[in-house]
């Protein structure tokens, strides 16, 4: 695929993300930023330097693989719309991954990553610093 369709995939997945969640606050209260409540651990990985990329890979708990995932994302502490991800499959023990246009450092300190579940309530995780690894 040509670098300009790449870019123009990112575009229409950004706008799909932002048109999604106008309006809604996910059902969090003022702690969550209107991005849910706290994700399930037992898997959650905030890789900041995916082996393949370079770039961030983030890995979801085994209990999401078989629920529906609309998106994941990135926001700020206040709920604000960073970046949208990639579904790139299962892998390693059976838990979905999402690949990032950026390394983790790059995203900064003190961010959400927020998974859109179709059939349940949409959670998030916290990311005290982007460059680190993090895991639940």
């Amino acid at each position: 695929m040509g670098k300009t369709m790449r870019r123009l995939g990112w575009m229409v997945l950004l706008a799909a993300v932002a048109l999604g969640t106008a309006g809604c606050d996910g059902g969090g209260g003022a702690e969550s930023g209107g991005i849910g409540s706290t994700g399930e651990g037992g898997g959650f990985v905030w890789k900041p330097v995916g082996e393949n990329t370079g770039k961030l890979v983030v890995i979801l708990p085994p209990q999401y693989t078989s629920r529906p995932v609309a998106a994941v994302y990135i926001t700020s502490a206040g709920g604000d719309f960073l970046d949208g991800s990639a579904y790139t499959g299962v892998a390693n023990g059976g838990r979905r991954h999402y690949r990032f246009a950026k390394k983790g450092r790059e995203y900064g300190a003190d961010v959400r990553v927020v998974a859109e579940i179709t059939d349940a309530p949409t959670v998030h995780w916290v990311i005290p610093n982007g460059a680190g690894r993090v895991e639940y």
